[in-house]
């Protein structure tokens, strides 16, 4: 299992597409499957739209209508941000799962990879396990 290490700065999307691609092609894994998961509950792993930077500040912005930092929220954390980001993981998830063809990770032509801060700054991590033959 290959580790990513992140230090985060504030509530923001990391591109981590080449980290997992590197991590695979590393395993020797012809044909399988790709398990990539953050241990953090004001994280995620989500897949978007890489070709229009826009696409991004859309999602952006859509998790922070959702879910804005403003919420009464019953349980009460420090820093104030950390409730929303536990909202706002449980919406994105925690891992995403991808096929592996050829030692390749299959991917969409637009998709990528990026880990979501909810909750900066930190240190984060996130597990790549490619497993198959």
């Amino acid at each position: 299992m290959d580790t990513i290490s992140l230090k985060t700065r504030e509530h923001e999307l990391y591109n981590i597409t080449d980290e997992v691609k590197k991590s695979v092609e590393n395993s020797g894994v012809k044909d399988g499957l790709c398990l990539v998961y953050t241990p953090h509950s004001t994280a995620g792993v989500l897949i978007a739209c890489g070709i229009d930077p826009d696409a991004l500040t859309d999602v952006d912005n859509f998790i922070r209508k959702v879910v804005p930092m403003e919420t009464p929220f019953a349980h009460t954390c420090d820093p104030k941000t950390d409730a929303a980001g536990h909202l706002k993981t449980i919406l994105t998830n925690v891992q995403q799962t991808f096929p592996i063809e050829e030692g390749k990770l299959v991917l969409g032509g637009s998709q990528e990879i990026y880990f979501a801060e909810f909750d900066g700054p930190r240190e984060r991590k996130v597990y790549v396990k490619a497993v198959g033959e």
